[in-house]
């Protein structure tokens, strides 16, 4: 009987010890899986802030276009204001240049 008790607890002890192998096993992948996992949200979040990046980069872009355009006419606009006053002005300018010196 002390024999069948020995034997037993020592059965018993070897299934713990499969079942603490068992466990760090799967212990083990499910940390592998995890991390895979992680790793591949992160190349995944990283890849969709590059697309977000680029879409805002290409909205700023065209926006600084527009911007540019508008500055530009608005620029070309009063160099020709300035032209037309300078012509108009001209006339007046060489009249008095010409009354100076034909004058004097």
């Amino acid at each position: 009987m002390y024999l069948d008790t020995v034997k037993e607890i020592q059965k018993l002890e070897e299934q713990m010890e499969q079942v603490k192998t068992q466990a760090r096993t799967q212990a083990r992948e499910a940390q592998e899986a995890a991390e895979k996992a992680g790793r591949d949200l992160l190349a995944e979040t990283r890849q969709t802030i590059r697309q977000a990046d680029a879409a805002a980069m290409e909205a700023c872009e065209a926006q600084a276009a527009q911007q540019r355009d508008a500055v530009l006419n608005a620029a070309q606009a009063d160099c020709q204001a300035l032209r037309d006053r300078a012509s108009g002005r001209m006339e007046d300018a060489v009249a008095r240049i010409v009354e100076r010196v034909v004058g004097r």
